[in-house]
């Protein structure tokens, strides 16, 4: 989401040593020697413009996707629509005390059916991208289980969606008639 646009993996990673020789935060600073995992100054410019619009378009691809999940709630051909925008939600309470600009564009939708069902709906998507990512402007789509092979414990059904900047009316008209 920082980036927006599927181009740029980036990340802090902050610790609290719990003992007085701070053994933790000396041995990941001496895998950082070794590893060499600092963005390049090129990572730094893509993340820096995405900053610079990282507030529109997340109100943009809260609110699509809160949209999407209150119709998705209530279409015939899935069974759960997971979102932290719906009351139905099992962490909507904490959600809305900690999201103040909106619940995120990222949702999942469990198919009526089983891993094959959930597949050809993912590939019948014509304007949803599928793809493995999340936070960039354009939506995607992706069978999980697919992804993460056959010992994953996602359920069979489960399809993730990724919400970018196109118009809630389109993405919704492409899900309803790749489900149908």
């Amino acid at each position: 989401f920082l980036g927006g646009h599927s181009d740029l993996l980036g990340g802090v990673l902050s610790v609290r040593d719990t003992g007085p020789t701070g053994a933790l935060s000396d041995h990941l600073a001496e895998l950082r020697g070794f590893l060499g995992n600092l963005m390049t100054p090129f990572e730094a410019f893509l993340l820096v413009r995405g900053l610079r619009t990282l507030f529109v378009r997340w109100d943009r691809q809260s609110q699509t996707a809160l949209t999407l999940a209150q119709d998705l709630s209530q279409h015939p051909a899935l069974t759960k629509v997971l979102y932290p925008g719906l009351p139905s939600h099992p962490s909507h309470a904490v959600a809305e005390r900690q999201m103040t600009r909106g619940f995120g564009g990222m949702l999942s939708i469990l198919v009526a059916g089983d891993a094959a069902r959930a597949q050809s709906v993912a590939e019948r998507a014509k304007v949803w991208i599928p793809a493995t990512s999340l936070g960039g402007v354009e939506s995607l789509i992706e069978h999980r289980k697919a992804v993460e092979g056959p010992h994953s414990i996602v359920p069979d059904s489960l399809i993730r969606l990724s919400v970018g900047l196109e118009d809630a009316a389109d993405l919704m008209a492409d899900l309803d008639q790749a489900l149908a």
